[in-house]
Protein backbone atom coordinates (compact mmCIF):
# COMPACT_ATOMS: atom_id res chain seq x y z
CA UNK A 1 0.00 0.00 0.00
CA UNK A 2 1.24 3.63 -0.60
CA UNK A 3 2.58 5.94 2.02
CA UNK A 4 -0.39 8.12 2.15
CA UNK A 5 -3.43 5.51 3.09
CA UNK A 6 -3.84 4.77 6.38
CA UNK A 7 -5.72 2.04 7.81
CA UNK A 8 -8.80 2.62 9.55
CA UNK A 9 -10.47 -0.41 10.16
CA UNK A 10 -11.99 -3.47 9.07
CA UNK A 11 -15.40 -4.35 6.89
CA UNK A 12 -17.91 -5.59 9.48
CA UNK A 13 -21.27 -6.23 7.24
CA UNK A 14 -23.73 -5.31 4.61
CA UNK A 15 -26.41 -3.06 6.13
CA UNK A 16 -29.54 -1.62 3.89
CA UNK A 17 -29.27 -2.23 0.27
CA UNK A 18 -25.63 -0.55 -0.71
CA UNK A 19 -24.15 0.41 3.04
CA UNK A 20 -21.56 -0.90 4.55
CA UNK A 21 -20.02 -0.85 8.86
CA UNK A 22 -16.88 -0.42 9.42
CA UNK A 23 -15.01 -1.61 12.38
CA UNK A 24 -12.69 1.43 12.89
CA UNK A 25 -9.60 1.28 14.92
CA UNK A 26 -9.82 2.71 18.65
CA UNK A 27 -6.26 4.10 18.62
CA UNK A 28 -7.06 6.93 15.94
CA UNK A 29 -8.25 10.39 17.21
CA UNK A 30 -11.53 10.63 14.82
CA UNK A 31 -12.51 14.15 16.06
CA UNK A 32 -8.81 15.52 14.90
CA UNK A 33 -9.02 13.08 11.80
CA UNK A 34 -12.44 14.01 9.97
CA UNK A 35 -12.76 10.91 7.66
CA UNK A 36 -16.94 11.95 6.88
CA UNK A 37 -17.26 12.31 3.21
CA UNK A 38 -13.47 10.99 2.21
CA UNK A 39 -13.17 8.22 -0.20
CA UNK A 40 -12.39 4.51 1.46
CA UNK A 41 -9.73 2.54 -0.73
CA UNK A 42 -9.35 -1.97 -0.05
CA UNK A 43 -5.72 -3.08 0.03
CA UNK A 44 -5.06 -2.61 -3.75
CA UNK A 45 -5.62 1.44 -3.86
CA UNK A 46 -8.86 0.82 -5.60
CA UNK A 47 -11.49 3.09 -4.48
CA UNK A 48 -14.60 1.35 -3.41
CA UNK A 49 -17.30 3.99 -1.94
CA UNK A 50 -17.07 6.62 0.74
CA UNK A 51 -17.72 7.42 4.14
CA UNK A 52 -20.85 8.77 5.81
CA UNK A 53 -20.86 8.98 8.85
CA UNK A 54 -19.27 8.11 12.37
CA UNK A 55 -21.12 5.92 14.41
CA UNK A 56 -21.18 4.88 18.05
CA UNK A 57 -18.63 5.73 21.03
CA UNK A 58 -14.52 6.77 21.42
CA UNK A 59 -13.87 3.22 22.70
CA UNK A 60 -15.60 1.35 19.84
CA UNK A 61 -16.33 3.37 16.92
CA UNK A 62 -17.99 2.87 13.72
CA UNK A 63 -18.54 4.09 10.24
CA UNK A 64 -21.53 4.04 7.86
CA UNK A 65 -20.03 3.84 4.20
CA UNK A 66 -21.89 3.95 0.88
CA UNK A 67 -20.02 1.13 -1.49
CA UNK A 68 -19.32 2.05 -5.27
CA UNK A 69 -22.45 0.32 -7.72
CA UNK A 70 -21.83 -3.40 -8.46
CA UNK A 71 -18.97 -3.76 -6.03
CA UNK A 72 -18.45 -6.52 -3.23
CA UNK A 73 -16.31 -6.83 -0.09
CA UNK A 74 -15.30 -9.76 1.56
CA UNK A 75 -15.51 -10.67 4.96
CA UNK A 76 -12.47 -8.97 7.31
CA UNK A 77 -11.28 -6.71 4.07
CA UNK A 78 -9.49 -3.47 5.61
CA UNK A 79 -10.69 -0.40 4.88
CA UNK A 80 -7.77 2.52 4.07
CA UNK A 81 -8.90 6.51 3.63
CA UNK A 82 -5.93 8.86 1.91
CA UNK A 83 -5.99 11.76 4.91
CA UNK A 84 -4.04 14.11 2.61
CA UNK A 85 -6.75 14.51 0.01
CA UNK A 86 -8.63 17.26 -0.11
CA UNK A 87 -12.69 16.75 0.08
CA UNK A 88 -14.08 18.63 -3.20
CA UNK A 89 -16.88 20.98 -3.20
CA UNK A 90 -20.37 20.45 -5.37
Amino acid sequence: MKNDFNEIGTFTKNVLKDKILIKLRSNIDFTRHNIIGKAIYNRNGQKIGKILDVLGNVKEPYALAMLDKDLEISETEKIFVNHSERRSRK
